[in-house]
């Protein structure tokens, strides 16, 4: 059984002295995200799961230290009429192709 929204979590662990940083996430929206990086990535690696009742319900992946960031605030982009315009076919073509 999958763990309600309001229990899941990711935890993001870095040793002071490690290169590598430690992730570990219940929640399904950054399980799918993480698991496209580690398809298209070698430097990204699933470690294990955790099952419950036959639903993963928790993964650990690692990856290297440099690319965790924290930002000190939300960048908001400023589009064209022509950039959105673009975005929106492409989005529309992805789309088509499912």
């Amino acid at each position: 059984m999958r763990p309600s929204l309001e229990e899941q979590e990711t935890i993001i662990r870095i040793g002071r002295l490690s290169d590598k940083a430690e992730i570990c996430t219940s929640d399904l929206r950054y399980m799918t995200k993480l698991d496209r990086l580690v398809e298209n990535s070698p430097e990204w690696e699933f470690v294990r799961q955790e099952t419950c009742e036959g639903d993963v319900v928790e993964k650990f992946y690692r990856c290297p230290v440099k690319f965790i960031s924290f930002r000190s605030k939300a960048v908001k982009r400023e589009l064209t009429d022509e950039q959105r315009q673009e975005l929106s076919d492409r989005m529309k073509r992805l789309q088509n192709r499912f």
